[in-house]
């Protein structure tokens, strides 16, 4: 069965279930409340009669004897509102006479005399429970009122009546009023549940559209308004998710251009300086030798950049947690590249006070510097400066690596940390280097729980801000 099936049959079997307790709660009301003033009334009528008839009997020597039907019915008749009768002395109507003179007029008579209504069937019954006088044929189906007579405690007579049929007709025709209303007010509901169904469901129907889409690999899913509730809240996640996807292709798709480009050029260099070789056109000496090397070197650095890169994305870096000084890390890459930075013709600045102490990997953090000075080294131009300083605040360490000219544009900086990303500034315009080393920082930088970042260096080039902090939050 269907959600919007299920959904309508829930609506409208709730609200049958309202209807049906709400009609009948009200019909027994009804019958309740009108029944018992039928009652109540009839028995105040009953009372009225009671109180002359005892007063009749006390009258005729406390005997019934005398007791004529006529003398019952004067009785009822003084307790129960008859149609007004018509004054005795009013002379009867006379019709206007006819156009013809001659033409016989047609007396005046009166009607019958019909039987004044004196209520409901009413009897008196004395003690040994023999009719007295009143209705000698009561009907049988309908139940009787009963009203004792006492004089001084003793019962002298009963006076029973029946309610008119009236007030049965009357209550069936509510009984069916009120079937009537019913049944309307039920096609109202299965009308109001089918719309009600259909306006729930239909961003469900269009978040629905929108996972098939995403599922053919279309991502082009924009939704045109949401709303406040947890379905829009869905929406918009699915929608961020279509985003996220067509950000990811985007980027696998480029990611595969830029390392079949980074793999292209060396592999191209190889094949023509061996070409060369084979065909007598260069002697196969150190020199070439060194210049395979080279071309080799590149592209094993490419493969090892790769390999972590891919390691520290899915979380299979290892890290052993423990004190660790970050001048240390930073004295270590400094030894390391210290001849090639001097060799290119740059002076490397550093400015570090405080011991700074952090629960850390001492082999990432020393990774990290390592990749920092690598990456201003390889696209600061010479004569440059680098600078680098270490200041230990409360609760983290903030380190400042920045060099000198060419820069990077503001809006920039932050796609620097996404892998093979290339720019067209002079920046770029390097031999060496894939673009990954800014990845791999960012990675070893999060998983220590810090923040990386990167702006224009007032030195005129390029700043790398990290901040880490010095305990380590295990979540």
């Amino acid at each position: 069965m269907r959600i919007s099936s299920k959904l309508f049959l829930s609506v409208l079997g709730l609200t049958s279930i309202i209807l049906l307790a709400t009609l009948s709660l009200a019909r027994w009301s009804f019958e309740r409340g009108f029944l018992d003033f039928i009652t109540l009334q009839e028995k105040e009528r009953l009372q009225s009669i009671a109180d002359d008839l005892i007063e009749y009997y006390q009258q005729h020597n406390r005997s019934w004897g005398d007791l004529t039907q006529q003398d019952l019915e004067s009785y009822l008749s003084r307790h129960f509102p008859a149609q007004r009768p018509r004054p005795q002395n009013r002379p009867p109507p006379r019709f206007p006479p006819l156009a013809d003179k001659n033409a016989n007029l047609i007396p005046y008579q009166d009607k019958p005399k019909r039987r004044r209504d004196i209520g409901p069937p009413t009897a008196l019954f004395g003690v040994d429970g023999l009719w007295l006088a009143g209705e000698n044929n009561p009907p049988t189906k309908r139940a009787n009122i009963r009203l004792p007579l006492y004089i001084e405690g003793d019962l002298i007579g009963e006076l029973q009546s029946w309610p008119s049929p009236l007030a049965s007709a009357f209550s069936r025709e509510q009984l069916w009023t009120s079937i009537f209303i019913g049944l309307f007010s039920l096609l109202i509901a299965c009308l109001m549940s089918w719309m009600l169904a259909q306006w729930l469901l239909k961003p469900l129907r269009l978040l629905l559209s929108g996972v098939s889409q995403l599922s053919r690999g279309d991502y082009s899913l924009r939704y045109v308004q949401t709303g406040k509730d947890e379905l829009g809240q869905l929406m918009d996640d699915v929608q961020n998710l279509a985003q996220t996807l067509d950000k990811n292709r985007t980027a696998k798709n480029r990611w595969l251009a830029d390392i079949s480009h980074e793999l292209r050029t060396p592999l191209s260099i190889l094949y023509g300086e061996i070409d060369a070789l084979k065909a007598g056109i260069r002697p196969f000496d150190q020199q070439q030798l060194d210049s395979l090397e080279q071309e080799i070197s590149l592209m094993n650095h490419l493969v090892n950049d790769l390999y972590e890169l891919s390691l520290s994305d899915i979380g299979g870096l290892r890290y052993v947690f423990a004190p660790t000084n970050l001048n240390e890390c930073l004295v270590k890459a400094i030894n390391s590249l210290g001849n090639q930075i001097e060799a290119k013709g740059l002076t490397l600045n550093i400015q570090s006070k405080n011991e700074p102490w952090l629960e850390a990997d001492h082999h990432r953090l020393e990774q990290l510097c390592i990749n920092l000075l690598k990456n201003a080294l390889t696209y600061t131009d010479a004569p440059g400066q680098i600078a680098v300083s270490v200041q230990k605040t409360e609760f983290a360490i903030k380190m400042r690596v920045e060099d000198s000219m060419p820069s990077v544009p503001e809006a920039e900086c932050e796609l620097l940390f996404e892998p093979l990303y290339r720019q067209d500034s002079a920046r770029t315009r390097r031999k060496s280097g894939a673009g990954l080393g800014l990845s791999i920082c960012k990675n070893i930088t999060e998983a220590h729980n810090g923040k990386i970042s990167a702006h224009p260096s007032r030195l005129g080039g390029l700043l790398i801000e990290i901040e880490l902090p010095t305990k380590r939050e295990i979540t």
